[in-house]
C-alpha cells in the first residue's frame, strides 16, 4: 500500500490535529522522566507536570480548567493518582513526583506540598474504608489473585479495580496500622518499591487510554475528595451525598465495630480466593 493511499487517511478536528503535533514530550517535563516511567505515563501527564510546576499547588478542578487540553475533573484526578504513585509502580524510581496536601486538598510537585497525604489515616470512616479496600485490592492482584475473583468478592466493577490500584499506589495506605490500632513504624510500612499490578501491558495501556477520555464522575472512582470541584458538581451533589453517608456512620456509636467487621470479612474472602489459587 502506498504511503499516501486514501486508506491511510485520518480525519481529525483542528483541536485534535494541534494536540497531535504539539503535545508535550518527556523532554518538556520539568522533572526527569525515564523510559520506564514512560511505560506508565501518557502525554497529558507531561502537561499536568508542566502546569503544576508553573502554577502549583492547585486543586483538581483548577488543574482541569487550566490545562491546554480538554479533560474532565475525574480524568485529571485519575492521572494525578498515577503521577503521585509513580515511584511505587516503577521499580527504578525512588523519588515521588507529585503529592497532595492532606490539609488543603491541593496537588503539586513534592517540593510544593507541606502536608503529604501519602500514608495518612483519614478521620472520615467512609474514606478510611476506601483506603483500606484500595490497598487490599492492590495486594491481592500483586499476589496473583484473579481480577474477576476480586470483583466478585468485593462486589465492584472491573474498572473500579484499576482505579483502586492507582489510588493505593498514590496514597500508600498503612494497612497494618488498622489491625495494630496505631500508625506503623517506618520499618514495617508498605514497600515503597512495590512493582506494578501484574496486568498484561496491552491491557494496562488500553485501560489508561480509557481513563484519559473519561467524561464526568464515574461510579468506579468510589468515594473521592471533591476539593477543587466546581460547586455545581460537588457542593450540590457529591458533597451532600458523601456528607450524608459520613453522618450515618459517625452518628452510630458502633460505626468503628462495623468497619472492622466489614474489613475482616473482606480479608477472609480474599484469603480464601488466594488459597484456592
Amino acid at each position: 500500500m502506498d504511503e499516501h493511499d486514501m486508506e491511510n487517511l485520518s480525519l481529525l478536528c483542528r483541536a485534535c490535529h494541534s494536540w497531535l503535533h504539539q503535545q508535550s514530550t518527556p523532554d518538556d517535563s520539568p522533572v526527569e522522566i525515564t523510559d520506564e516511567d514512560r511505560s506508565v505515563l501518557l502525554p497529558q501527564d507531561i502537561e499536568i507536570l508542566r502546569f503544576l510546576a508553573a502554577n502549583g499547588p492547585l486543586r483538581t478542578g483548577e488543574i482541569a480548567s487550566g490545562l491546554p487540553l480538554e479533560l474532565s475533573v475525574s480524568a485529571v484526578r485519575e492521572r494525578l493518582w498515577v503521577l503521585m504513585g509513580l515511584d511505587n509502580r516503577v521499580e527504578s524510581r525512588d523519588q515521588q513526583l507529585v503529592d497532595k496536601d492532606v490539609e488543603t486538598g491541593e496537588w503539586g510537585l513534592t517540593e510544593q506540598i507541606e502536608n503529604s497525604a501519602r500514608g495518612h489515616i483519614p478521620d472520615d470512616q467512609q474514606l478510611l474504608l476506601q483506603r483500606m479496600e484500595d490497598e487490599q485490592v492492590r495486594q491481592a492482584l500483586e499476589r496473583g489473585c484473579d481480577r474477576s475473583a476480586v470483583t466478585d468478592v468485593l462486589g465492584i466493577s472491573r474498572r473500579t479495580t484499576f482505579n483502586k490500584v492507582k489510588r493505593a499506589y498514590a496514597y500508600d495506605f498503612p494497612l497494618d496500622a488498622f489491625s495494630r490500632g496505631g500508625r506503623p513504624s517506618e520499618e514495617t510500612g508498605p514497600d515503597q518499591n512495590a512493582t506494578a499490578d501484574e496486568t498484561p501491558a496491552d491491557e494496562s495501556d488500553e485501560q489508561q487510554r480509557l481513563d484519559a477520555v473519561a467524561e464526568g464522575e464515574d461510579e468506579s472512582l468510589g468515594r473521592t475528595e471533591t476539593w477543587g470541584t466546581p460547586k455545581s458538581e460537588s457542593t450540590v451533589q457529591s458533597a451532600d451525598v458523601n456528607e450524608q453517608r459520613t453522618d450515618r456512620v459517625a452518628s452510630d456509636g458502633s460505626g468503628g465495630n462495623e468497619l472492622r467487621e466489614h474489613l475482616r470479612r473482606a480479608i477472609d474472602a480474599l484469603q480464601e480466593v488466594d488459597e484456592a489459587l
